[in-house]
């Protein structure tokens, strides 16, 4: 059963939470709109702050949802988190997470990717972003 892309966002992010959820992550913010763009899931757990962005698909033809997070995506998403936290700082650990969500028809095969990609940051210029 196909369902409109819309609908199938909006399903996979809840899904998306409910996977955080039950592995004890608390969910500290759903689908945040900042100026650059927007951060599906923001989840914590401990001292852990955790960037999710999620990707579902019903049809494998364009690829796997992770695939849709190339070098661009990344670079937003580290924009974006950086932005968030200018506004809510936090001192723990981050990291950045892709859920990749597969529509198969009755269900979401759930293939997780903890730790998706790290910034790193140029020793001469510590401000400055690569991936």
């Amino acid at each position: 059963m196909r369902i409109p892309s819309r609908q199938l966002g909006a399903r996979g992010e809840r899904r998306a939470a409910w996977f955080y959820r039950l592995r004890g992550y608390r969910i500290v913010a759903r689908n945040v709109r900042l100026r650059a763009g927007e951060i599906d899931l923001i989840v914590r757990r401990g001292g852990l702050l955790v960037f999710v962005e999620v990707k579902a698909r019903q049809s494998l033809f364009a690829g796997h949802g992770v695939d849709a997070v190339d070098r661009r995506k990344q670079l937003q998403l580290i924009t974006l988190a950086s932005a968030w936290l200018g506004r809510h700082p936090h001192s723990g650990e981050i990291r950045y997470d892709v859920l990749s969500l597969f529509w198969t028809g009755w269900r979401f095969a759930i293939t997780h990717f903890p730790d998706a990609f790290r910034p790193v940051s140029d020793s001469r210029r510590p401000w400055r972003w690569r991936v």
